[in-house]
Order: C-alpha cells, then sequence, then structure tokens
C-alpha cells in the first residue's frame, strides 16, 4: 500500500468514530446517571446532533450548509480536538514548534471532517445505548452499544474533565479498536518512512476544499 493510502486507511471506523454524536440515545431509567456525569453531558450533545442530522438528511430541505455549520459547532463543543490531535502524533509532538503544532490542530480538525463529519448524510436512525461510565477523577470511559439494524456495535468513549467542569472527549474506540491509537500507528509510521513535513503535505491535499469546519479551528 502506498503511504498515500496508510493515511486514509481508517474505513474500519466509517461514521462510528463519532457515532455517539451522531445517533439517539436511549437508556434504562435504572442507569439514569448524576446530571453532570461524563454520560449526561455526551447524551445532552448526541440529542442537539441528532436534531441537526434529521434536518440535514431530509430530502426537502435546501440548507445543507447551515445544518453543516451547525452540527460542526455541536460536536466540537465536546470532542477535544487539540488532546486527540496531540495523542495522534504522540512523541512527534513534543519535536514540533508552537506555531506547527496550532498549524498541525487546525489541520487535523479538517481531516477528521474530511474522514467522518463529511459522511453525516449517511444518518439513517441508529441508536445509542448508554452501558456503564468509568470514572477515576479528571478521566472517564463511557461504554455504550450502538443498535443499527440487527447489529450490536460497541464503542468505548474516553474523556477527560476540564477546569470548566466540561467532560469532553478525547478517544473513542470500535470494537476495541482506538481512534487515536489507529492514527498515531499510521502518523508514525508515514514520518519514519518519510517525514513530518511530508505527511503534512498529504493531509492538505485530502482536505482541500473542506469547509464547513474551517472556522472552528
Amino acid at each position: 500500500m502506498s503511504f498515500v493510502g496508510e493515511i486514509i486507511q481508517m474505513k474500519r471506523f466509517e461514521c462510528l468514530i463519532l457515532v455517539f454524536l451522531l445517533c439517539s440515545t436511549a437508556g434504562d431509567p435504572a442507569l439514569a446517571q448524576p446530571a453532570h456525569s461524563p454520560w449526561q453531558q455526551l447524551q445532552e450533545t448526541a440529542e442537539k446532533v441528532t436534531g441537526i442530522l434529521i434536518r440535514l438528511t431530509d430530502e426537502s430541505r435546501n440548507d445543507a450548509r447551515k445544518q453543516m455549520h451547525l452540527l460542526c459547532e455541536a460536536v466540537y463543543e465536546r470532542f477535544s480536538l487539540a488532546q486527540t490531535a496531540r495523542l495522534s502524533l504522540a512523541g512527534h509532538w513534543e519535536n514540533r514548534s508552537d506555531k506547527e503544532k496550532t498549524e498541525f490542530i487546525a489541520l487535523f480538525g479538517r481531516f477528521l471532517e474530511s474522514a467522518y463529519l463529511s459522511k453525516a448524510s449517511r444518518y439513517d436512525g441508529e441508536q445509542v445505548v448508554f452501558i456503564r461510565e468509568q470514572v477515576q477523577t479528571n478521566r472517564a470511559q463511557v461504554h455504550v452499544r450502538v443498535h443499527h439494524g440487527m447489529f450490536r456495535i460497541p464503542i468505548t468513549v474516553r474523556m477527560h474533565l476540564t477546569g470548566g467542569g466540561q467532560w469532553m472527549v478525547y478517544d473513542v474506540a470500535v470494537f476495541g479498536v482506538s481512534l487515536v491509537g489507529n492514527l498515531r500507528a499510521q502518523f508514525n509510521h508515514i514520518i519514519h518512512r518519510h517525514s513530518y513535513e511530508q505527511m503534512v503535505r498529504i493531509m492538505k491535499e485530502k482536505t482541500d476544499g473542506r469547509t464547513a469546519c474551517a472556522e472552528l479551528f
């Protein structure tokens, strides 16, 4: 496989990387969580996004660009883009200048938009069911299951607590396969095989023209 293919070889995730935000939610009332729990905050965002997705997939509407912008805003209110970008570069992050870090975060956001948010029109009423959450001080894991027809897809959402009391998502694992881990392996391989600069050039080529979320990065 060419290194161009390596950086975009993430088809196993499809829309599932942000599926917890791109689906309606449900849960057993007996499993209700405290008002400010990670799951509660995640659920609030999911409900907001679901409304946008319903409008976005309504073929009778002609405001898709506006709805995509609203989708970007809703997703990135709960998604820790800078943290995910940093963890995905791993040891290579410290070798970058402050300017390069800032530019990479913005490029990384456009890359995720290109790979995942652009597929939002595939939303088909999937439902996310809460299983349990594990909280340790300022870190949490929310375990959910996505119901799509006969399929049951286990997803673990990893979150961290910010100073403002908000739980932010920084990683998602589908069937135990981590988004951050997958990206880290591919970025590391390309940087060692070629260079950081070449990886950035490839990402720019792959994200050209993706502008719905641009002003948020």
